[in-house]
């Protein structure tokens, strides 16, 4: 069994790490395979570092295509590791279309993510939410209560929309994002700079993310656009990825030529 003290110490993932402990717990105990709900996939990565020291255990990351940027974490025992195929295979999860009519009225992968959980879905039950032009999203949510919502009809705004689950392979997938090395040069180390940078959005709309708490460092929600930045600094924003400050040295017109990875 796993200490959940140790783990949790300074950890800034806490609730993820506890669920990942709970689960880890219950595979040694009943000798099968027990998925996480979704989390970014960047913080499925990072947890997974507390772990690497319990040899027990064996984890896979996967969030229904590849190139998710939210996932699940399986665990199973260390003898009793499944095929890899198999996981993939019977990953728990559904995919999602959403179909309306927005032409007129276009709508995000945040507006369309915002609908599900004003509908009865937590967060940790949907995955990746991608728009399909201007006749909706789909997406991929866990499979487990899910039925309320095939063919249920809700509204976005002033747009009917129909829901409707599916299987994974009916979905369209999206292409996935490659890491990308950014290099900018910026008046000063302030988050909101950077990330206008990394994620090529302008100061006004990363400001906006970040007052709806959107934005996370290094795990956890900021509120604040003028928090100074370092080297080893990861910002994960909602739906656009994350990135992480690889250099940052002063010009000499005192200005700071930051290197960026944005994956």
């Amino acid at each position: 069994m796993i200490d959940l003290k140790e783990l949790l110490i300074n950890s800034n993932y806490k609730k993820e790490i506890e669920e990942l402990i709970n689960i880890s717990n219950l595979s040694f105990k009943h000798w099968q395979t027990y998925w996480t709900g979704f989390n970014s996939t960047f913080v499925c990565e990072e947890i997974l570092k507390e772990f690497e020291n319990l040899n027990d255990f064996k984890f896979f990351i996967f969030g229904g295509y590849p190139s998710a940027q939210r996932s699940k974490i399986a665990c199973f025992r260390e003898d009793n590791i499944p095929d890899e195929n198999e996981l993939i295979r019977y990953f728990p999860s559904k995919g999602i279309k959403i179909n309306g009519n927005f032409l007129f009225d276009n709508a995000t992968q945040d507006d369309f993510r915002s609908l599900l959980v004003a509908n009865g879905l937590i967060e940790e039950k949907i995955g990746d939410i991608w728009t399909t032009g201007d006749r909706g999203a789909h997406g991929i949510i866990d499979d487990s209560k899910i039925d309320f919502l095939n063919e249920k009809i809700l509204s976005l705004r002033d747009v009917k929309v129909k829901i409707k689950i599916v299987g994974l392979d009916e979905l369209q997938m999206p292409i996935g994002r490659l890491k990308k090395i950014i290099n900018t040069v910026e008046a000063s180390t302030r988050l909101d700079a950077i990330a206008s940078a990394g994620f090529r959005i302008s100061r006004n709309k990363i400001l906006e993310r970040i007052e709806t708490g959107m934005l996370k460092l290094n795990g956890k929600t900021v509120k604040k656009g003028n928090i100074s930045l370092k080297v080893g600094d990861k910002l994960q924003l909602d739906n656009k990825g994350f990135i992480e400050i690889l250099d940052l040295e002063i010009t000499k017109r005192a200005r700071f030529k930051i290197k960026l990875l944005r994956k």
